[in-house]
């Protein structure tokens, strides 16, 4: 992908030269992208456009030749200049995965990291959420109005060429079925459709020769457009051209409820009794709906789906929510506190709630609350440390916005103006349906959960049994075979115990030194910074240790892709998703630590664990440390941070 970091207004870098200036531009930093309010009338909105901004994130960068021009324009000075130069954006990104519904005050995206590397991302985040997020909520009310048809986005020829390829496929993810759009077939997958305009049928001397023309280059399973001159007489000659086989006729002009009735009982009278009719003509969800009774097989839609004309701006915003007065300081909430525009400080955690599947609440606690009982995390991670951990298939994401319409009460799915379903607050009494009629019952939303939650929710962390940290290994611990059976007979006996069983690896990549991990080819590891060659994916070392029985594990999680990782909290799950939030989400309020090396990975996953709020203990005669002396140290450093043994 090209470079993207001039795809920004000048003040992100008129605010960024400040900070580099002032030396506060290190200052860790929390933004939120969000939504005050829906656009008038609309019950829900459909967030579009990730699978596009993340890796427009990670290309997030300038050439020096940018660099130049942005000092020449003034818009920089040459500190910044050169913090430019070697910028690229190393941050943590968590947010609502592409498809998921969203309402006001939903925090879709948080970003994590420096205060200079967030504010920059700004419009990048904004220009791309905004654009798409607006054409997958028109394209989804759009997709429900047509109830199982087929819609074509066909609107490339009424926006920005390059608009025209994102409109494509945030309306495929949303259930449009094709696009007219081959720069969207190729980019993303998107299926494409298409045969002929009516200057095809203007070009030739008749309609007939037209049809002709047609059928013999796509045979007679094509659509034939019907309106030129006369419909009727086109369907007449349609059929006579290519037979009561034919595919489908479309019809893009007239009063489309009376065209198809009468299309359908002409073919049907022709004896092309299986021939689709497909209509266009500046339709939207309403026109949609309108034809619902209409013998009509399928739509397709251009102009109202693809320019502002068919649908409201989401607006979205990305605002600061927390930042440290120093680079090494503690997040302290900021919040805006104009009419109309406040936003809430602190950085969130989002929460839903689900009866029966179907969505009845959402909320958001502090970062740093535990998993409320019962709920379900809104949001997953999808960049770790400026690298992307979460990049589903388009088609994944099409499957994911189906089931997310499915989680909505059905009188929240018409087209009809009403309120938002829900306003998300940090009370979980709020974040509950505003229902108009028949107004289900919601006591099972607006009620705190009263389950008994005094019995511990336990989880058990095996950390890096590895064969390259085992005997034999690149790094082999002694005792780590030892450790791998203790490790497995304990299992054997108390799996049933654990709400979770994480098993974590290094995973490093075989290029490179891994951020400086691995020692450089031609220098010696200082086995404190940097070691030799290990676990590299692929390798039999990165392998859990023979003697490790992993069935009962339920989350294998991996770190060190490209950089230096101890802690199983540096990691992620083959999903994509934080140690962390794993842990919460299964409502863990202890964990148990076991694993390789005691005084390295071990030290650093119990001490992780403590910092994350959970009950840490570390399991006598599970562990093994490289050395006797640094071991006795981490031992005393894990008690004196409040990690208990037994």
């Amino acid at each position: 992908m090209d470079r993207t970091g001039l795809l920004t207004d000048r003040y992100e870098l008129t605010m960024l030269d400040s900070w580099v200036r002032d030396g506060s531009v290190d200052n860790p930093a929390v933004f939120e992208a969000f939504a005050r309010r829906l656009p008038e009338g609309r019950r829900y909105g459909m967030l579009g456009g990730l699978g596009r901004l993340l890796p427009m994130i990670t290309a997030f960068t300038f050439d020096e030749a940018e660099v130049e021009w942005l000092v020449a324009e003034g818009v920089i000075g040459a500190e910044t200049a050169n913090y430019l130069r070697h910028f690229r954006f190393g941050g943590d990104i968590d947010g609502y995965r592409e498809g998921d519904l969203y309402f006001p005050g939903s925090p879709v995206l948080t970003v994590r990291g420096t205060l200079g590397e967030c504010v920059v991302l700004e419009t990048l985040v904004l220009s791309v959420l905004n654009h798409d997020t607006a054409i997958a909520s028109a394209a989804a009310r759009m997709a429900v109005a047509a109830a199982g048809r087929p819609l074509i986005e066909m609107g490339s020829r009424r926006t920005h060429e390059q608009a025209a390829v994102a409109t494509a496929r945030a309306a495929y993810l949303a259930g449009f079925a094709s696009t007219s759009n081959l720069a969207a077939g190729r980019e993303h997958g998107v299926p494409t459709v298409g045969t002929a305009a009516h200057a095809f049928t203007l070009a030739h001397r008749s309609e007939a020769d037209a049809f002709h023309s047609q059928v013999d280059a796509l045979g007679a399973g094509t659509t034939l457009l019907v309106d030129t001159y006369d419909t009727t007489e086109g369907i007449r000659t349609a059929v006579r051209v290519a037979g009561t086989g034919l595919g489908a006729i479309r019809i893009d002009s007239g009063d489309l409820a009376e065209e198809s009735v009468r299309a359908r009982a002409l073919l049907d009278e022709l004896g092309a009794t299986s021939t689709r009719i497909t209509v266009t003509s500046d339709l939207d969800e309403f026109v949609i709906a309108a034809l619902a009774d209409a013998p009509i097989d399928g739509y397709g839609v251009g102009t109202r789906v693809a320019t502002g004309s068919g649908h409201p701006t989401a607006s979205m915003v990305y605002k600061l929510v927390a930042v440290a007065d120093e680079p090494d300081g503690a997040l302290r909430p900021v919040a805006k506190r104009s009419a109309a525009k406040a936003s809430v400080g602190g950085a969130k955690r989002a929460w839903r709630r689900y009866d029966d599947g179907l969505l009845v609440a959402e909320w958001y606690t502090a970062d740093d609350a535990m998993s409320p009982p019962g709920a379900s995390p809104a949001q997953t991670a999808l960049i770790r440390r400026g690298r992307i951990v979460h990049a589903p298939d388009l088609n994944d994401v099409r499957d994911h916005a189906r089931a997310a319409l499915a989680a909505l009460p059905l009188d929240q799915l018409t087209v009809a103006a009403g309120a938002a379903y829900l306003t998300v607050t940090a009370d979980d009494t709020v974040g509950t349906p505003h229902r108009e009629e028949n107004q289900m019952n919601t006591d099972t939303a607006s009620t705190p959960d009263t389950t008994d939650t005094t019995t511990e929710s336990t989880a058990l962390l095996i950390v890096d049994v590895q064969n390259d940290f085992v005997e034999g290994g690149s790094l082999g611990v002694d005792g780590g075979n030892d450790v791998a059976r203790r490790i497995s007979e304990h299992l054997a006996a108390h799996a049933d115990d654990y709400r979770v069983v994480a098993a974590s690896r290094d995973w490093h990549h075989a290029e490179g030194t891994n951020g400086g991990h691995f020692a450089a080819p031609d220098a010696e590891p200082d086995f404190v910074q940097t070691w030799p060659v290990h676990c590299v994916q692929g390798d039999a070392g990165a392998e859990y240790a023979p003697d490790l029985a992993t069935e009962a594990v339920t989350h294998h999680v991996v770190k060190g892709m490209g950089e230096p990782a101890y802690s199983a909290f540096e990691g992620v799950t083959e999903d994509g998703r934080r140690l962390a939030d794993v842990l919460r989400d299964a409502a863990v309020t202890a964990v148990e630590v076991t694993g390789i090396a005691t005084d390295h990975c071990v030290r650093a996953t119990a001490l992780d664990a403590v910092k994350e709020g959970f009950a840490v203990t570390l399991l006598d005669g599970l562990h093994a440390g490289v050395a006797p002396e640094s071991s006795t140290a981490a031992l005393a450093e894990m008690e004196a941070a409040g990690v208990q043994r037994r």
